[in-house]
């Protein structure tokens, strides 16, 4: 039989290590660095096989308390602006993190997981097929690569659903800035 000092240690113990694994878990927090206002300049490739050249901002912060990462942000493309908004998760049922997005100009809602490398630093994502205008689906496998905490790369590959499946053209280059507000007032 334990004596009550060794229970108490034991069930401290028991807890400390609880505490220990919950703190490892992934959570909305792994995604703090996309946290802020960002200026940014979206490009096709020469695979898009059409020109397309993008500048805009975009703010990311915490929504729906603290359990979502909400980006709203407008870009401006020959002359028209758009508008769009994309929410950032952690699915602790499915244990994955998840991206959706919504586009004043494009009527499909864009679903993703995201897999996080473990500096942070490397963020992958694979969309769901997207339907498209001429019947195919299109699916997107983007990669957002940090420099450091203030410019990071999104390159986005294409596959769409009349080419071969592991046929994965990088269409799409952004590079986005982070924008640091002034403490001047002048």
């Amino acid at each position: 039989m334990l004596k009550p000092t060794a229970l108490i240690l034991l069930i401290f113990s028991a807890t400390s290590t609880a505490n220990d694994n919950a703190s490892n878990e992934p959570s909305i927090k792994d995604l703090d660095i996309l946290i802020g206002k960002w200026r940014y300049v979206d490009e096709a490739t020469e695979l898009a096989g059409f020109d397309y050249h993008e500048t805009g901002e975009t703010e990311c912060a915490y929504a729906l308390d603290g359990a979502y990462i909400r980006c709203q942000g407008t870009g401006v493309y020959n002359g028209k602006q758009r508008t769009f908004v994309e929410f950032l998760n952690y699915n602790r049922f499915t244990e994955e993190f998840q991206r959706v997005g919504m586009f004043g100009n494009h009527p499909a809602i864009a679903s993703f997981t995201l897999e996080i490398s473990d500096d942070g630093k490397r963020i992958e994502q694979r969309g769901k097929p997207m339907p498209q205008r001429d019947g195919t689906y299109t699916r997107n496998w983007g990669v957002i690569t940090f420099v450091d905490d203030n410019h990071y790369t999104w390159d986005v590959h294409v596959n769409r659903s009349n080419e071969a499946p592991n046929h994965w053209p990088r269409k799409f280059v952004s590079q986005f800035e982070r924008v640091v507000e002034s403490d001047d007032q002048n």
